[in-house]
């Protein structure tokens, strides 16, 4: 960041010294005291000249005794030929507020960055301009260079919502370096969460996995691991993908695997389907569909389609297990 540092053209004179016959007047009982809710706590000595001042009266008439703002004030501004200032009072709902804000205007106000004017409410497009460019905001929205060193895995650059944030960001006034440095911490921080993400599904799916486990354990007992073979063996026979997740994660279910072990077994044992013939029996021979294929196919099995020739290695594999 470019450091601030104030800077005054003249000095100003010094003050004349107090005669001890100078009086200085209290504000008479009954006169609204614009300072009410200061932290302060000190009582405000004015002069007979400041009190009648139209600064002075223009703030008691903006704000009411209870320290809200007068539901006229716009009325007020205009009369007092202020009413530039409208949208400035309407953000603050007390006097006190207001003179904050108006403290804060002349710490900043006339500060220079690199010998250009901080610029104010009554700063030219020209002055605001020449700010922007020498804290180094680009010229346009698409000049901003938002990519970010490192991308979180998965996730492709965006050159839509990079303008679109280009665009909020010029409107903002964030300088390059800025912008450069928010890009870099939204993208870490989307990291982090995709991380974060991806952690607990995977806690997730091992603790499911687990569960189904030892639950088709229960159920099989001894016979285990021989039914694991054999269900998903029947399981690449009917079609599922095991280098396929969702496949997988299907076949893990108790339920399928029952289901796959269960016709497992009645092609192993060549008894008849519930509801079956003794025609649907034997197209559920593993032999008799291998060589269904194997006619269909002329005998040529290599130039069979591969899911055919994949079909009909699995069956006479499984006929053969029925021989032994």
């Amino acid at each position: 960041m470019t450091e601030t540092t104030a800077t005054t053209d003249t000095a100003a004179p010094a003050a004349a010294p107090a005669s001890e016959s100078t009086a200085t007047n209290t504000a008479p009982t009954g006169t609204p005291d614009i300072f009410s809710g200061s932290s302060g706590g000190e009582s405000v000595q004015t002069s007979p000249e400041a009190s009648a001042s139209p600064e002075s009266g223009i703030i008691n008439r903006l704000y009411t005794s209870e320290g809200g703002l007068s539901e006229n004030y716009t009325d007020l501004l205009k009369e007092a030929g202020m009413e530039n200032l409208t949208n400035t009072v309407a953000k603050y709902k007390s006097a006190d507020g207001l003179l904050k804000g108006a403290a804060n205007l002349v710490n900043f106000a006339g500060k220079k960055v690199e010998g250009v004017i901080v610029p104010n409410e009554g700063s030219s497009p020209e002055e605001i301009a020449e700010y922007k460019k020498a804290i180094g905001v680009p010229e346009t929205p698409t000049a901003y260079d938002l990519r970010p060193e490192n991308m979180p895995e998965g996730m492709d650059w965006d050159d839509q919502l990079a303008g679109d944030w280009g665009n909020v960001f010029h409107e903002a006034g964030v300088s390059q370096e800025q912008a450069q440095r928010l890009s870099q911490a939204y993208s870490d921080i989307t990291n982090k969460q995709l991380e974060q993400a991806n952690e607990k599904l995977q806690a997730n799916s091992n603790a499911e996995m687990a569960e189904q486990q030892a639950q088709i354990q229960k159920e099989w007992g001894a016979n285990y691991a021989n039914n694991v073979k054999a269900a998903v063996d029947m399981a690449e026979v009917v079609g599922f993908d095991l280098d396929n997740q969702a496949d997988m994660a299907a076949v893990r279910n108790p339920k399928v695997l029952n289901l796959l072990l269960a016709k497992s077994q009645s092609m192993q044992e060549g008894t008849l389907p519930r509801g079956g013939d003794p025609a649907s029996s034997m197209a559920n021979n593993p032999k008799a569909q291998a060589d269904k294929i194997y006619i269909k196919n002329h005998g040529k099995i290599h130039m069979a389609p591969p899911e055919e020739q994949k079909a009909y290695n699995e069956l006479r594999r499984m006929a053969n297990q029925q021989q032994r």
